[in-house]
């Protein structure tokens, strides 16, 4: 069996909270628990805090969407990571 990292959604939240800590992690879902998901490739969504808030200045965290690059099943080969992704460049 292998090991996975469950993080539980949030369920039919339609929005990001105000608090955050840089490094946190957050599912979304627009389902209800337990729900099945109609949509081929699901409907959940990864958001990891970037900017923490600042309460004294009443800033809210800033959380930025992680974008996936393929999808896969069990019934499936994993495919390699693309190669063609633009060289980082000091900015």
């Amino acid at each position: 069996m292998i090991n996975c990292l469950n993080l539980k959604p949030n369920f039919r939240t339609p929005k990001l909270p105000c608090e955050g800590k840089v490094g946190d992690l957050l599912i979304l879902s627009p389902l209800e628990k337990d729900e099945l998901d109609p949509a081929p490739a699901g409907q959940a969504s990864l958001w990891v805090c970037v900017k923490a808030a600042l309460d004294r200045e009443g800033l809210p965290a800033v959380w930025a969407r992680v974008a996936f690059d393929g999808l896969a099943t069990c019934s499936f080969p994993v495919q390699p990571t693309p190669q063609d992704l633009p060289n980082l460049a000091r900015g």
